[in-house]
């Protein structure tokens, strides 16, 4: 992949001299994401997608976009100053697991106003959580990917159709059913309250795939997919026109919130 001009790599220096990052693009205007990617190399090819992902949104005139590679970030004062957290991070991987007071900060920061969307194994419980914190990353995405239970894991590669099941909605806008080769997150748990924007068909039940939530003050969307390898010249899904269009449309609903409502995340600055 071509890196653009516009990237600062930032390897040798810090993310807002707080972490560790891996690159910040700069644009002129436009709500501001932080982009938490990383975990579990051997699994996913998160540095692509995170500068890919950096460089759709950027292009689209409406973001700034800092990726970072560091979950020490969600401790600093530098959290509250974006107005989006993009977690693209494998929450099992041990960097990502968060600790209770990282936990505690990504709450305090989406009840307050700020926006989250997270994509395919940000969704991921690690088994060694209690269930009360289990029901509290519930209660935050509207639902889960939980290994407990299930030794198989029930996460299946394949070419699936995905089915969008409201196109009504603002994220869906423009969207018809789509094929897509990813991976099925087939033992979902979802909290009763949320209605799909998208599901998959498997064995006779509709499993879903994208939906948002609101969480106190705090818009999130969350899809299931985008299950990239790490091996050279293996496909992307997150490439598909469909795919980025509706990750890039869940961004843009998330944020409609916050510039309607800017006092929400100017007062938890």
């Amino acid at each position: 992949m071509r890196i653009p001009r516009t990237i600062t790599w930032a390897l040798a220096l810090t993310c807002l001299m707080t972490a560790p990052a891996l690159a910040q693009r700069k644009a002129p205007n436009g709500a501001k994401v932080l982009l938490l990617s990383g975990g579990q190399r051997e699994h996913h090819g998160y540095r692509e997608q995170a500068l890919y992902l950096s460089q759709t949104l950027e292009n689209t005139g409406r973001y700034q976009v800092t990726i970072c590679e560091d979950a020490a970030i969600l401790e600093t004062p530098a959290l509250p100053k974006y107005d989006i957290l993009f977690v693209t991070a494998d929450r099992r991987d041990p960097e990502f697991k968060f600790t209770p007071s990282q936990q505690q900060a990504i709450f305090d920061y989406v009840q307050a106003g700020h926006g989250y969307i997270s994509i395919h194994g940000a969704d991921n419980t690690p088994n060694d959580l209690t269930d009360a914190q289990t029901k509290q990353w519930k209660d935050l995405l509207g639902g889960i990917y939980s290994h407990k239970g299930q030794p198989d894991g029930k996460a299946i590669m394949g070419t699936y159709t995905i089915h969008i099941a409201d196109k009504s909605h603002p994220v869906t806008q423009g969207l018809d059913d789509f094929e897509l080769k990813d991976e099925l997150y087939s033992n979902m748990q979802m909290k009763d309250d949320v209605k799909p924007l998208a599901t998959i068909r498997y064995k006779e039940v509709d499993w879903p795939v994208a939906w948002t939530y609101q969480y106190g003050k705090g818009r999130i969307f969350h899809t299931s997919l985008g299950h990239k390898s790490w091996k050279p010249g293996t496909d992307d899904p997150l490439r598909n026109p469909n795919l980025t269009k509706l990750i890039v449309q869940g961004v843009d609903w998330v944020a409609d919130q916050i510039r309607k409502s800017p006092s929400n995340v100017s007062q938890a600055r």
